[in-house]
C-alpha cells in the first residue's frame, strides 16, 4: 500500500512539473536586461512565470508571445534552472535560459532572428517584491 501511495505522489508531482513549469511557478521577477556587448545600457522589466508559461514583459520581448518553460530544482540550496522559448513570426525567437538562486535571477537570451543571426542579452535580478 505504501508503494502505490509513493507511486500516485510521485506521479502528481511530476505531472504538476510537465503541467504548471514547478517551483517557480506564480512567481515574478524585476529584472535588468542589456545587449551581450562592450557598450550597452541595461533596460528595467518582469518575468513572470504562470501555469508553465514565462511572459517577459521587458523592450527587448515586445510583441513576443508567452511561451512554455521547462524548470529543474539543482544541487545548491534554493536552486533552480530554466529554460524558455518565446516566438513572434517577424522577428523570429527569443530563447532564454536562467539560474535562481533564493531571490535572485539571471541568465542569457539569445534572439534568433529570421536570417538566422542572433544576438544576445545578459539579465539579472531579484524576485518581485523583495
Amino acid at each position: 500500500m505504501k508503494k502505490v501511495l509513493l507511486g500516485l505522489a510521485t506521479a502528481a508531482g511530476l505531472a504538476y512539473a510537465r503541467l504548471f513549469g514547478g517551483s517557480i511557478d506564480g512567481t515574478a521577477w524585476d529584472v535588468k536586461v542589456k545587449a551581450d556587448s562592450l557598450f550597452s545600457f541595461s533596460r528595467s522589466g518582469t518575468l513572470s512565470f504562470e501555469k508553465g508559461r514565462l511572459n517577459a514583459l521587458l523592450p527587448q520581448a515586445a510583441g513576443f508571445a508567452p511561451g512554455n518553460y521547462q524548470s529543474q530544482s539543482v544541487g545548491m540550496p534554493g536552486g533552480t534552472i530554466w529554460s524558455a522559448a518565446l516566438e513572434e513570426a517577424s522577428r523570429g525567437v527569443l530563447s532564454w535560459h536562467g539560474l535562481i538562486r533564493g531571490d535572485e535571477i539571471q541568465g542569457i537570451a539569445v534572439l534568433w532572428r529570421t536570417d538566422g543571426k542572433p544576438e544576445r542579452f545578459l539579465f539579472k535580478g531579484k524576485r518581485h517584491g523583495a
